[in-house]
């Protein structure tokens, strides 16, 4: 018990020393209730918790691709941790999806204010929309999924990609964290798990 109370403590501390050093806010949580959000999907969604910066790191460090031939899609992007993270190597270009309005609005705040000497990649955009709308990008893609939403919204995004990947075959990762539906994957999906860890499970086309 103790221990966990010193884990989560030293991660907060982290997480707030990542957004002092870096001039934004992307801490604290947000029950979806609360926020301006439209359409029906609004239902499906999960409240806002964001992912721990030392974990995206390591994640997004061990891909062994050439980055720069990579799209990074965040579906639920929220206050746009992952794409500052993301943004800290040499993807084609860094984009984030977020349906509720006041979370994307803080995430374009914080794509603007965002310092850091190291950031490789200056191509990031925020966009407000409904994941089921989104289109694939037709290059390689890094797709990261932070549990954003249930069955109601993961399955037509996930038919929307395999349609995509139909028409256009390319190598797909997809980053899966708390994937309580990943079996729903490997369903909708020609992408197969190549890596099931503690906290995600990574789904990759077959090369």
């Amino acid at each position: 018990m103790l221990l966990d109370l010193l884990r989560s403590f030293v991660g907060e501390a982290r997480c707030r020393m990542f957004d002092w050093r870096h001039g934004v806010q992307t801490c604290g949580t947000a029950e979806l209730k609360g926020l301006t959000i439209t359409g029906e999907n609004a239902t499906h969604g999960v409240f806002y918790h964001p992912s721990h910066p030392k974990f995206l790191f390591e994640v997004l460090g061990g891909l062994k691709i050439d980055y720069s031939q990579y799209t990074f899609v965040d579906l639920g992007s929220g206050k746009g941790r992952v794409l500052l993270v993301a943004s800290e190597f040499p993807f084609r270009e860094v984009v984030g999806v977020e349906f509720a309005r006041e979370l994307h609005e803080v995430a374009g705040k914080n794509i603007r204010d965002y310092r850091s000497g190291s950031q490789k990649c200056k191509k990031v955009q925020a966009i407000h929309g409904d994941a089921t709308a989104f289109e694939f990008p037709p290059g390689p893609l890094v797709l990261f999924l932070a549990n954003p939403f249930g069955p109601g919204v993961l399955v037509p995004v996930l038919r929307n990609l395999q349609k995509s990947l139909a028409s256009n075959p390319r190598d797909v990762i997809l980053l899966y964290t708390a994937a309580f539906h990943g079996n729903l994957v490997e369903t909708e999906t020609t992408l197969k798990c190549v890596e099931h860890s503690t906290y995600h499970n990574t789904y990759r086309t077959e090369v």
